[in-house]
């Protein structure tokens, strides 16, 4: 039996083909340009958002004169189209004066209609329209984006307290920059990612609120809708301190040039739709930093902190050593702008990969086959040096009990199980952890 076709709503289909910009689709009730925006919007709003063509900001005084409806019903019409996520608000024009914008999908109304959860709740299907718009427009293009992203999605900013001050820096990959640029206006937002994925039943154990930081006339937009609070610039760096704790990413949307944002997010890799983009289609260059971490061997020793913080699954400990079978040679990770890329080359198990941090044999064995994965090596490096330094990551004081020795016996490089964690009266044997 044929499939039933599904009649659409008019002025939702037309809404929906003029938002999407996925190359050569024509779109039907079937799509999601169309049900995620059926359920929330009404031909009324359609009719007017199609007056408006996409991030073209309109005065009310305009909207009037396209429309042709009163003035006062429309200013409300607006304002609840706003709410809902539809449109956004900006003042950024020489009077300053309150505009109208239709933006696009993503980054845009997909997301602002995420930001409320009463209302995907009842509209779960909103959630889904998210995370659809972050993937099938990007399916095609992606191994085409060149290291930074371009302009598309997001683009990762790294701790800065990281970045030398030596090394010559643009300032635009410095927080601090875009804090100055917008001193004084800053707005708490929850996260569209973090409340729509677990309604998709696929969330994580964060808090989903305030990790999200609106700039400028973004905060504004935020707190006028009730989807923001207004903080202080000590509140966006205690945000930003304990998405850093947490191991996030801070990104910015920067679809406007290199010298405007609209936001600063600090993403979990784990839910985020952004870097979804890129660890999904197994593109890097989409939400690349403009800097690159090296290791410097003579101060590794193997402890596996960044294995761990890394978002993106990276770097693995266990590469570059012989093992007692001889040389080991590892994969490189292959890169779209080399090779024909598809479908064939996605990590749809992205999240669960990211997870594996070291490989079988390698630079870390003890840290292999501990059940803790406690990085005993390093410790006895740090333990020579200075013994406070060994509690700093508090790893010891979570874990308890005993391991089988035979394990260690037949891993260590270093001559047997005799050898400690630490000497003198802090002694820790490893086979006992």
């Amino acid at each position: 039996m044929a499939k039933k076709k599904v009649e659409g709503r008019e002025p939702i289909l037309k809404l929906g083909q003029m938002i999407t910009d996925r190359i050569g689709v024509k779109v039907t009730a079937d799509d999601p340009e169309y049900w995620g925006l059926a359920g929330v919007v009404t031909d009324e709003m359609a009719e007017v958002a199609l007056k408006m063509g996409v991030r073209k900001p309109k005065t009310l005084d305009e909207m009037v004169k396209l429309t042709g409806m009163e003035r006062e019903y429309l200013k409300d019409l607006l304002q609840r189209m706003g709410e809902i996520g539809i449109i956004e608000f900006g003042w950024e024009n020489p009077r300053h004066e309150k505009q109208y914008i239709l933006p696009m999908f993503v980054p845009g109304s997909a997301e602002y209609l995420n930001m409320n959860m009463e209302q995907i709740r009842e509209h779960p299907e909103v959630a889904k329209f998210f995370e659809r718009m972050t993937f099938l427009p990007l399916e095609k293009i992606t191994p085409m984006v060149p290291p930074g992203g371009a302009g598309i999605g997001m683009h990762v900013i790294p701790v800065e307290k990281a970045i030398e001050a030596e090394n010559k820096s643009i300032s635009i990959e410095h927080i601090s920059h875009w804090l100055d640029k917008y001193d004084g206006k800053y707005a708490a937002t929850p996260c569209s990612c973090r409340y729509s994925r677990t309604v998709l039943g696929e969330g994580c154990a964060d808090d989903p609120e305030d990790w999200c930081i609106g700039v400028g006339d973004m905060a504004d937009f935020m707190v006028e809708v009730q989807k923001g609070r207004y903080i202080t610039r000590e509140e966006v760096l205690e945000i930003f301190q304990k998405a850093e704790d947490n191991g996030f990413v801070h990104q910015i949307t920067n679809i406007d040039g290199e010298d405007k944002i609209i936001g600063i997010c600090n993403c979990n890799v784990e839910i985020c739709n952004a870097l979804r983009t890129s660890q999904l289609f197994n593109t890097p260059n989409m939400s690349r930093s403009a800097y690159v971490a090296r290791v410097e061997k003579e101060n590794c020793v193997a402890c596996g902190r960044c294995v761990e913080y890394c978002p993106a699954g990276a770097v693995k400990l266990g590469q570059k050593l012989c093992t007692k079978d001889g040389p080991v040679e590892y994969p490189k990770h292959e890169l779209p702008d080399r090779v024909k890329w598809g479908p064939e080359k996605w990590d749809v198990d992205y999240r669960d990969n990211n997870r594996i941090n070291c490989y079988d044999t390698g630079t870390a064995p003890c840290k292999t086959a501990c059940p803790a994965h406690i990085a005993v090596q390093g410790y006895r490096r740090a333990g020579s040096k200075s013994r406070d330094q060994i509690y700093t990551s508090g790893s010891y004081s979570y874990t308890s009990g005993t391991i089988s020795a035979e394990d260690c016996d037949y891993w260590c490089r270093t001559g047997g199980l005799k050898l400690c964690v630490l000497s003198g009266d802090q002694r820790i044997s490893s086979n006992r952890v």
